[in-house]
């Protein structure tokens, strides 16, 4: 009898540790996961920072030449932010910039990586088996078309601009610059085509 008393407590204390030993491993797979999300997403939006940008590019790059993929790179701007914060004020901006942001997240498939560049710059980063030029276009032109649907009395719009791997660049900073060009190239047809219709008028 005293024997099978002391392997009950045996049992019981074991049962013990194991029920400490497993809160103590979610407690820390918890903080962890919140540390990972603190160090790679945007506090603001909660969209990737350019940190998590810089690490995923580099493991989207290697898999592009390992499964000859195609990167595309989309750097995307918000027309007309300054007069948001100007006119209405920098709660009213960082509102606008959450609106935008889901915006933009939404538009994608759940595993693209939708980044807050900084300020009102964003990044997209997709990986496909082949480049799409106007289907592309057609999703980034009805993503312009929400954000101005939605943010309406803020008058903002988006401009974007595209680079792709491996056939124009291999490394970020590059795939960047030439979307950035081509984003402020767009930026700058919509405002000629704007100008030209109020003249019309």
């Amino acid at each position: 009898m005293r024997q099978e008393i002391k392997i009950k407590l045996l049992q019981n204390m074991l049962e013990e540790v194991t029920k400490k030993y497993d809160y103590f491993i979610l407690k820390q797979e918890q903080m962890l996961k919140h540390t990972y999300e603190m160090a790679t997403k945007d506090k603001l939006t909660g969209l990737y920072n350019r940190q998590y940008l810089e690490d995923y590019s580099q493991q989207a790059l290697d898999r592009m030449q390992r499964h000859q993929h195609v990167l595309i790179l989309i750097f995307i701007d918000i027309d007309n932010f300054k007069y948001v914060n100007d006119t209405f004020g920098h709660d009213e901006g960082d509102a606008v910039l959450k609106e935008v942001s889901k915006i933009f997240h939404d538009s994608f498939r759940k595993y693209d990586v939708v980044v807050r560049y900084g300020g009102d710059e964003f990044i997209v980063l997709l990986e496909e088996k082949k480049y799409d030029e106007a289907t592309l276009k057609a999703l980034l032109e009805k993503m312009v078309q929400r954000v101005e649907e939605s943010l309406l009395e803020f008058k903002v719009s988006a401009s974007y601009g595209c680079a792709t791997a491996p056939h124009e660049a291999q490394e970020l900073q590059k795939l960047i610059s030439i979307a950035d060009e081509r984003m402020y190239a767009h930026k700058r047809a919509k405002k000629s085509a704007r100008d030209g219709s109020n003249n019309g008028r």
